[in-house]
C-alpha cells in the first residue's frame, strides 16, 4: 500500500512539474522530468506445487464380526476411539484463478484396538498401517484459505490375536482394500506453509477372518477420522 501511494504521488508530481516549470522558467527553457514506478508485490498463498505434510487426530474404528457355522449365526458390532497420525506427499496445480486439482499419497498408523471373549478364548483386533492414494479438487477463498474435497483408494491392515484355555495362540494380519471420501480446509500461515482441518470416512471390504484366528467368521470395518495437519508447498 505504501508503494502504491508513493507511486501515485510521484505521478501527480510528474504531471504538475511541466506546468510549474513553464511558469518559473524562461520561454526558451525546456525541462524534462523522468519518473520510475515500482509495481506492488503480489499477495496471497498459491496452494499449488509439490507439498509435504504431517497430520494426526481422532480415529473411530468400527468393526462388524459375523460368526456363522451353518447352525448358529451371531453378529457383533463394536466401535473403538483412538488416535491416528502419519505423513503425506502431494502435488497441486492451478485451474484458472480459483481452482486447484492435485494428487497425493499418505502413510498412517493408529492406536485403535478392541478385544472380545467367550467361555474359552479371548480375541483382539488392532488397526495396522494404512496406505492411501487419491486426488482432490480445491477452491480458493480470498488469499488465505482453500476448501477441498477428496477421494482415495486405501489399503488398510488389521492385526488379530487369539488365545484359548488350551494354550493355543494364533497371531495374524490381513490387508484389505477400501475407499475414502473426505473434505477439509487449508489456511495459509505464510505464502508456502499452511495448517489444515479435515474429516474422512473410510469403508473396507468384508473378508473371511480365518487368517486372524477367527474361524467361520467374516469381518468388515470402517473408520471416521477428524484430522489436523501442518504442511509446506515448495
Amino acid at each position: 500500500m505504501k508503494t502504491i501511494l508513493l507511486a501515485t504521488s510521484a505521478l501527480l508530481v510528474a504531471a504538475a512539474a511541466p506546468a510549474i516549470a513553464q511558469d518559473a522558467a524562461p520561454a526558451d527553457t525546456t525541462t524534462t522530468t523522468t519518473t520510475t514506478t515500482t509495481a506492488a508485490p503480489s499477495e496471497g498463498a498459491t496452494f499449488t506445487g509439490p507439498r509435504a505434510e504431517i497430520f494426526g487426530g481422532w480415529d473411530r474404528v468400527g468393526t462388524r464380526t459375523r460368526f456363522d457355522d451353518g447352525t448358529t449365526r451371531v453378529t457383533d458390532r463394536r466401535h473403538k476411539t483412538a488416535w491416528t497420525g502419519g505423513g503425506l506427499l502431494g502435488y497441486d496445480m492451478p485451474i484458472g484463478d480459483k481452482m486447484t486439482v492435485g494428487a497425493f499419497g499418505s502413510y498412517a498408523v493408529s492406536t485403535a484396538k478392541t478385544c472380545g471373549s467367550d467361555a474359552t478364548s479371548i480375541t483382539c483386533l488392532k488397526a495396522g498401517r494404512e496406505i492411501e492414494g487419491g486426488a482432490r479438487v480445491g477452491y480458493k477463498l480470498g488469499g488465505k484459505a482453500l476448501v477441498y474435497a477428496k477421494g482415495a483408494y486405501v489399503n488398510g491392515q488389521i492385526r488379530g490375536t487369539s488365545a484359548d484355555d488350551a494354550g493355543d495362540y494364533i497371531r495374524g494380519h490381513a490387508n484389505r482394500d477400501g475407499w475414502r471420501a473426505g473434505a477439509g480446509v487449508e489456511y495459509a500461515v505464510t505464502n508456502h506453509a499452511y495448517v489444515k482441518a479435515e474429516y474422512d470416512y473410510t469403508r473396507f471390504k468384508s473378508f473371511n477372518a480365518d487368517e486372524l484366528g477367527l474361524t467361520d467368521t467374516s469381518l468388515r470395518y470402517d473408520r471416521n477420522q477428524v484430522l489436523a495437519g501442518f504442511g509446506v508447498h515448495f
